[in-house]
């Protein structure tokens, strides 16, 4: 702030300047008010109301009467932060720094300014050159400049560097929220958990000294440091209170969609992804995060245009390969396989480890029925993480496919194995496959515990039911069959294969108009279906014969 004159002086200015601050536009169009002092000091009164605005047009008065003092200069810069003006704060810290060349303050604002329009490494040597100035940082510290300098470093990958940056500006201003809660955000990409939360609560509890930020930063690097504890609840519990102090942080919300989604809880995840994109229509990583959402939804045309918006935008801040991944996964679930095959090369193609891109390309193949290539990718999927749990339930139904059921089962009990326990939709579907690879091997009874267990973890999924129905029917229970089949149809009335196997299951139980009927609407799905067409003969030529 502009304290040149007698602070004598300025006590009589100030019972004026609150009035004057009641009825900003009056004053400002006022003509005559020649005094630089009244203009420097009701810059200051603005900003210490947040009304940036009006405290440049305030600065721009006082410049226009004295453009030579340094101290007006950085007291514009201060002002033109909050509003992202960043250019033209480096301009005003520059015109400060030709008027005083080792002024602490206006270097420290060339860092800021420099930092924030992406010149890290220059951004750094005004920092340091501010921490052997002159020592004039009017109502700041050194602190501010060390900060400064460690997000600096921050943004250039240097997270041990950065954090000894952070440490001493604390150890000049030991309340700097903004500098516990960074280094928390750089101690849990170190995966040093336990002093990044205590960072994270040191920022919260002390809620001062925030700069740009706010304690909506601090909740939100919490949030991220429950996410690499595995503490999803947590997490999700975090990101909440950072939207409930900033509920227009698209960050936050695509982050919390992505742990939702973790936890198989698609359609939440994708709420919240859409969230973000109505806060930032473009913003990449949303946008990369709502394709990989649908496509677990079974969306996949809305995925598709998604990942393409997002290839044909700004990449900002997104994983490339993973994009184009992401296509590929929803051009497979279109049929079109060939496009998605080129999508997933692509992806391999920048990042040949890409593990999820090998069991992606996998499953393509194996949609193509080309099994043995799709189990070579799987293969390589699983060379990369050996505990891929999609991997291993992947390469369970190519080799279901192979016919070689011992070894299929043996992969999906790997995929249980290592599959996120909470995830109960995908858990789900590997234990009906598992149920499906012991029918086929004929140990019906470990098949329907196996379809118990799918029970427990999916029970609103057709192919649950209608593959306990087939267990049911091969141990001869044939009326709890019947109910498995009558739920699946319920589920997926519009499926053929639902209302053959009932129909088969009713010649079974001499149910002869009830099969003809199920045959009948079989046919009425799928007109051609061969085997819909041979039950429903045979069943005709067996009412006749009765």
């Amino acid at each position: 702030m502009y304290y040149k004159q007698p602070l004598l002086r300025l006590s009589i200015y100030a019972s004026v300047l609150l009035l004057v601050a009641n009825v900003a536009q009056k004053v400002m169009a006022q003509e005559g008010l020649n005094d630089f002092d009244y203009w420097a000091s009701l810059c200051n009164l603005f900003q210490s109301e947040n009304k940036y605005t009006e405290a440049i047009e305030a600065c721009d008065r006082a410049i226009a009467i004295n453009p030579k003092d340094p101290v007006i200069w950085t007291s514009r810069t201060s002002a033109l932060f909050p509003l992202n003006r960043y250019a033209e704060a480096l301009v005003s810290a520059e015109q400060a720094l030709k008027l005083k060349p080792d002024y602490a303050l206006a270097l420290t604002h060339r860092c800021i300014a420099l930092s924030e329009l992406g010149r890290q490494s220059t951004a750094i040597a005004a920092c340091d050159a501010a921490l052997t100035a002159d020592n004039n940082w009017g109502q700041q510290s050194a602190a501010v400049a060390w900060y400064y300098r460690g997000v600096g470093l921050k943004r250039l990958g240097q997270p041990v560097d950065a954090i000894a940056a952070f440490d001493r500006a604390i150890a000049i201003l030991p309340n700097y929220s903004a500098a516990w809660s960074d280094r928390c955000q750089v101690l849990a990409q170190l995966d040093n958990l336990e002093a990044a939360m205590t960072a994270c609560d040191r920022a919260i509890q002390i809620d001062r000294h925030w700069e740009t930020q706010t304690p909506a930063t601090a909740w939100f690097n919490r949030g991220l440091v429950f996410q690499r504890l595995a503490q999803p609840d947590s997490a999700i519990a975090a990101f909440d209170r950072a939207l409930a102090l900033d509920p227009q942080n698209a960050q936050v919300w695509t982050v919390r969609g992505t742990v939702l989604g973790s936890l198989g809880q698609y359609a939440e995840a994708l709420d919240s992804h859409n969230w973000a994109l109505k806060i930032n229509p473009d913003y990449p990583l949303a946008l990369a995060n709502q394709c990989a959402t649908l496509n677990k939804l079974d969306q996949f045309a809305e995925a598709l245009a998604a990942c393409e918006k997002v290839l044909q935008g700004s990449l900002s801040g997104v994983d490339v390969a993973l994009v184009w991944d992401r296509r590929g996964h929803a051009l497979s679930g279109l049929g079109r396989y060939e496009e998605a095959l080129t999508s997933h090369d692509r992806a391999i193609g920048l990042n040949p480890n890409f593990t999820e891109a090998w069991n992606n390309r996998s499953v393509t193949l194996w949609y193509s029925d080309r099994y043995h290539e799709a189990l070579a990718a799987s293969d390589r999927a699983l060379e990369l993480n050996p505990n891929y749990a999609q991997a291993w339930y992947n390469r369970g139904r190519i080799l279901s496919s192979l016919e070689r059921y011992e070894e299929a089962v043996n992969a999906y009990d790997r995929a249980i194995a290592t599959n996120n326990p909470r995830d109960n939709r995908t858990l789900g579907e590997i234990w009906v496959n598992r149920s499906v690879a012991l029918w086929h091997l004929r140990r019906f009874t470990e098949a329907l515990a196996a379809s118990d267990r799918a029970l427990q973890t999916h029970p609103e999924s057709f192919g649950v039911w209608y593959n306990r129905g087939l267990v049911l029917g091969a141990l001869r229970r044939y009326d709890e069959a019947l109910i498995a089949y009558d739920r699946a149809s319920q589920i997926k009335a519009d499926d053929p294969n639902v209302w053959i196997a009932k129909g088969v299951l009713l010649i079974q139980l001499r149910q002869l108009p009830a099969a003809l009927s199920a045959f009948d609407t079989a046919l009425e799905l799928a007109p051609e279906n061969t085997l819909a067409i041979q039950n429903r003969e045979a069943v005709l030529q067996q009412i006749n014969v009765e």
